[in-house]
């Protein structure tokens, strides 16, 4: 996946916003990790497209300096998506 080369609205925000930011995206992820997860061995199209989501906010987060512990049943996803 290609770098952002485009200015990124990151930049104007302020920390307390980028914390707010971080905050919702973790509480997003966390929120829907076990329903994710019980999509991993489902391969309807829906399926694979929620996991993909899920694991593109995972890395989004982990760029962002927010480590996002991965359901087990998703570690297999996330290694064959790398």
């Amino acid at each position: 996946m290609p770098l952002v080369t485009v200015p990124s609205p990151l930049v104007d925000l302020t920390a307390a916003e980028l914390a707010a930011v971080r905050g919702a995206a973790l509480w997003y992820a966390n929120y829907h990790a076990s329903a994710v997860a019980g999509l991993a061995g489902d391969t309807a199209a829906y399926a694979v497209e929620e996991r993909g989501q899920y694991l593109d906010l995972v890395a989004a987060l982990d760029k962002l300096g927010v480590q996002v512990r991965l359901p087990d049943a998703l570690l297999d996803s996330r290694v064959r998506a790398a």
